[in-house]
């Protein structure tokens, strides 16, 4: 699964970075039976992606032929913390880690970091899209390479079988999107049987909500970095989205049991869900259902006169300062970032590409189909901004659900306070410049 399993270990990692030291380089270099130097390559659990970084490694082993590297990986409900203990450990752990944007400021906070060398930086400045970029800077420096972008919104899963069923052709506008939705669903006494557009989840919700703020030509974001969704765009969105719950085109109860909508898609009881490529891969495997005949992967239909939308940092790598070989663990960073390797990496773990100059892959475009009409579309996203998202979004999201139960209306009030606690709360303590 492509998700990004965010949780409270979050907040445990950052509290420990600040209370235990900076661990030193080891002096001597892992050495494997054969004599060749061991690089050792973090991961979490996930069986292509972990298959992918297994056939990176096997090709940097035959153009380096005196090194080895070894891909460990774990269980994300241990992994970050297991990478909090190596990075504070005084003798030397993993030479190369893979990292969740969005626990990256944990780890960078700490200083435990080696630095992206300069000719690498040089790079991530001149080819990767802003939003892949982002939380890897600290005072102007880079501590990460993207792996991926990161996208939650532009693309919708849509349960072919239910549109043909009712004869009714794919919503490709914002408003055929609300009459198809309200024509669809169903709702029995208070109980949805049957959704419409679903976007009501802890990832779509605020990243289609930013998205519809940014394409009315409206900025959340102040020059301060500050939040600010109490705009007229904002306060316009809000409406829109709340409006289709009271509506009955979709309900609470995936965002309050922290599932995803698309399942609904999946098991028929609704017909069109925003949500990240990735769940493309649990349409087929985990639901054992046939792409083009069960359901498709196609576009949200933009809600504002220009494309516009917010992403948060995805995965990338970074290289912990005591490991044994920092220089030889770049380089490897380097091997895997290389647009030919990078792009095969993108495809095996259904990614988008982080490169600009990977845009125009025809590799890619010819392997992934259904998702290559996202590639249009990244050059207009934006950074989701210097900010804790996980924390972010439960702020956030507890304001939408109060919304949404109460009898109140003042969304304006709502949006004031959400955003006030979220610039409070959850904004990154250092400088990215």
């Amino acid at each position: 699964m492509k998700k990004k399993f965010i949780s409270t270990l979050l907040c445990v990692a950052m509290t420990a970075s600040l209370v235990v030291g900076c661990g030193s380089k080891a002096d001597d270099k892992k050495e494997s039976s054969d004599g060749k130097t061991t690089l050792t390559f973090w991961c979490h659990e996930n069986e292509p992606w972990v298959k992918s970084y297994k056939k990176v490694a096997e090709k940097f082993e035959k153009e380096n032929p005196d090194y080895k590297v070894v891909v460990k990986d774990y269980p994300y409900k241990v992994y970050n913390d297991k990478i909090q203990t190596a990075l504070t450990s005084k003798t030397a752990g993993p030479d190369i880690i893979a990292v969740w944007g969005g626990n990256a400021p944990a780890f960078i906070e700490s200083d435990s970091l080696s630095e992206v060398p300069e000719s690498m930086a040089k790079e991530l400045d001149e080819d990767y899209l802003a939003p892949t970029t982002g939380i890897y800077k600290k005072e102007g420096t880079y501590y990460g390479v993207p792996m991926e972008f990161n996208l939650e919104y532009g693309g919708m899963i849509v349960n072919k079988k239910l549109f043909d069923k009712a004869g009714i052709a794919y919503p490709k506008t914002w408003d055929e999107l609300r009459s198809v939705s309200k024509q669809v669903s169903k709702m029995n006494g208070d109980v949805s049987e049957m959704k419409g557009f679903e976007m009501i989840d802890t990832d779509a919700l605020i990243c289609n909500y930013l998205a519809m703020i940014l394409q009315q030509g409206g900025q959340y974001l102040e020059e301060d970095d500050s939040i600010n969704f109490a705009t007229p765009e904002g306060i316009k969105a809000m409406n829109e989205i709340v409006s289709m719950v009271k509506d009955g085109e979709c309900d609470l109860e995936n965002l309050t049991a922290g599932e995803y909508c698309y399942n609904d898609v999946y098991k028929d009881k609704g017909y069109m869900s925003s949500v990240g490529s990735w769940a493309i891969g649990e349409g087929t495997d985990t639901y054992s259902l046939t792409y083009g005949k069960d359901f498709e992967y196609v576009q949200v239909p933009q809600y504002g006169e220009k494309m516009a939308f917010a992403s948060e940092t995805g995965w990338g790598l970074m290289v912990p300062k005591n490991s044994a070989n920092q220089d030889m663990a770049w380089k490897f960073i380097e091997f895997f970032s290389n647009p030919d390797n990078l792009v095969e990496h993108n495809i095996a773990c259904n990614q988008l590409p982080p490169r600009k100059s990977l845009l125009d892959s025809e590799k890619y475009k010819e392997a992934m189909p259904n998702i290559s009409f996202l590639l249009d579309i990244l050059p207009d996203g934006q950074w989701m901004g210097p900010y804790n998202t996980s924390d972010m979004r439960d702020i956030f999201n507890e304001m939408f659900i109060d919304l949404c139960q109460s009898d109140k209306t003042d969304v304006e009030g709502a949006l004031k306070e959400a955003s006030q606690k979220i610039t409070e709360k959850c904004k990154i303590s250092y400088s990215m410049e």
